[in-house]
């Protein structure tokens, strides 16, 4: 009996990741799927080996001591229970290393995980666009904008997650299932989808990103396919595109215009606004400071939140403080927490991630790096679970895969 488990766990343990990877779309709690792998890997692998393969990526001794730097951090922590939180949330970079890079995934596999993620940003978003159209025909409410129109979870990670999806389709799709009919009219179809639907998120870091990585990658692509006439007619085209929407949909526009107009008045801005960019200004002053008066050892990651309030309280930023609000940028809100370690390691993942990727040739990588340290500028991602299990999950899948070279058909 347990040399039959053995054998599906071999061959079909990776549905398990895959699984993981369907469901990130829909914000569900993933503790059951991680601790039944965990069981697996433990139950029926190499242990000794796995182990070992994960020896072998120096990646996870990156994402190992970040974990152990906020469990330490829980005994320098006045407030046990949010560094408690804080542990839990941080799970994924124990619990990921070891099982992503002790695994050894062929390339169908990999393929099927990273196809199975942009399958569900295709089912989430088709959902999300018939639940509007639902509210709005027959319960006359409009859910075609922000959180609204986002179900499922904060539509800016689900924007985030659709531009990645998107990179994905674009770089890969042609490559790994060449195999399909109608494959440009699917491919087609489902960028058409995901569009909209960042579209309809009205995230603004989410509509920055799709506006200059989307285009550009794409456009490196049909230039070294020889096809620069086209790229001409696409920038023409996403102009005339561009132009529409905002005639025919204002409201996107109109939340960019405010956060420019915010952003040149910096230093006019009212303690007690509540408008998103606004309040993001005030709070990352304040991180600043407290960054400052701890910048070693931080104030420990379950006091961080804690002295953001007593700052917000002390200075008078009332819309800050109703809204209890954590500094709205990972490298301030980790620097906060940890102190220069725990900073340094964000750095390693984040932009040294970057240059490593250049290094390796792993352009996935870079794209996937560049979307997370825009994201990070602006949203505390790794304080949430849409932002936590997305990042550390494809972190580990990228650094242990390159994607360019699963070129063979599936």
């Amino acid at each position: 009996m347990l040399s039959k488990f053995k054998h599906i766990y071999f061959s079909a343990g990776y549905n398990i990741p895959l699984i993981i990877s369907f469901l990130l779309p829909f914000g569900i709690n993933y503790a059951i799927f991680i601790i039944i792998w965990a069981v697996c890997f433990f139950a029926f692998d190499d242990v000794k080996k796995g182990l070992q393969r994960v020896n072998q990526n120096k990646w996870g001794y990156v994402l190992l001591l970040f974990f152990f730097i906020h469990v330490l951090s829980y005994f320098f922590s006045i407030n046990k229970t949010d560094a408690l939180n804080a542990i839990e949330i941080k799970l994924s970079f124990f619990a990921f290393p070891v099982l992503i890079f002790a695994s050894h995934y062929n390339e169908m596999q990999i393929k099927k995980i990273v196809i199975s993620f942009v399958s569900g940003c295709v089912l989430v978003s088709v959902i999300n666009i018939f639940r509007a159209c639902f509210l709005y025909f027959f319960q006359d409410f409009n859910a075609f904008f922000y959180s609204e129109f986002s179900y499922f979870m904060h539509p800016s990670y689900f924007a985030m997650y659709l531009v990645f999806a998107q990179l994905i389709i674009i770089l890969f799709y042609p490559k790994w299932l060449s195999h399909l009919s109608n494959l440009n009219i699917k491919i087609g179809f489902m960028s058409v989808i995901f569009l909209i639907t960042i579209f309809l998120c009205s995230s603004k870091m989410g509509l920055i990103t799709a506006l200059l990585v989307l285009p550009l990658t794409l456009s490196v692509v049909l230039y070294h396919k020889g096809y620069q006439k086209i790229i001409i007619g696409l920038l023409i085209g996403l102009i005339v595109l561009i132009g529409a929407a905002y005639k025919l949909f204002p409201t996107p526009f109109e939340r960019m215009k405010q956060a420019f107009k915010v952003t040149l008045s910096a230093q006019n801005i009212d303690k007690t606004d509540v408008e998103s960019t606004a309040v993001r200004i005030l709070i990352w002053k304040e991180a600043i400071k407290l960054i400052e008066n701890n910048v070693v050892f931080g104030t420990s990651a379950g006091d961080a939140n804690d002295k953001l309030m007593e700052a917000y309280k002390r200075e008078g930023l009332e819309g800050a403080l109703t809204k209890k609000l954590n500094a709205h940028n990972q490298f301030l809100q980790t620097f906060i927490g940890t102190g220069i370690i725990g900073f340094v390691l964000l750095l390693l993942m984040t932009l040294g991630a970057l240059i490593y990727s250049f290094a390796k040739k792993n352009y996935m990588l870079s794209l996937f790096s560049i979307l997370i340290i825009f994201n990070f500028l602006v949203e505390s991602m790794l304080q949430a679970q849409a932002g936590f299990i997305f990042f550390a999950f494809f972190f580990c899948i990228l650094t242990q895969y390159n994607f360019h070279k699963l070129n063979k058909t599936s």
